[in-house]
């Protein structure tokens, strides 16, 4: 077989098929992000949940063994809040702005004997942590007043 002859045998893709090959790529790239973006978002509220929870749990234990009341404030539609003994505020998402925000504002004081006073005296509140893009994207902590236990619902 002759040089000539073994060129003519090969054969490459066209150009279209390249480009059906092209846009086919791009058109999963796109739904495959999309749902990617939607699966951050919700693992930043589930992050921002458990830590706005374990800071609530810290600041009752701090209560109960030091015998001094521990003081959390929330600010409603921020990632921002504060503990008595804390240097600095805490915020739910550390980043720049606000991805995940509370959804009220409110001062809990954990007591000393395990209690914990909520706004208004009532006797259990409700926290939401949400996404600030996203309001479907929430996890609530509920507090018991008497007990100051928490129970996160997903």
């Amino acid at each position: 077989m002759s040089r000539q002859g073994a060129l003519e045998d090969e054969r490459g893709f066209t150009l279209s098929e390249v480009l059906i090959t092209i846009i086919l790529m791009g058109l999963l790239f796109g739904i495959a992000s999309s749902v990617l973006f939607g699966v951050v978002d919700g693992r930043r509220v589930d992050s921002a949940t458990n830590q706005l929870a374990a800071d609530l749990r810290l600041a009752h234990t701090r209560a109960t063994n030091r015998l001094v009341p521990q003081v959390v404030n929330l600010n409603a539609g921020s990632s921002n809040y504060s503990i008595t003994g804390s240097p600095s505020p805490r915020d739910l998402d550390d980043s720049v702005g606000d991805e995940v925000v509370v959804d009220t504002t409110a001062t809990i004081t954990f007591q000393p004997d395990g209690s914990a006073l909520l706004p208004g005296n009532a006797p259990s509140a409700t926290l939401t942590v949400s996404s600030a893009d996203d309001e479907d994207l929430n996890h609530e902590i509920e507090i018991n007043a008497a007990t100051s236990r928490l129970h996160i619902d997903p």
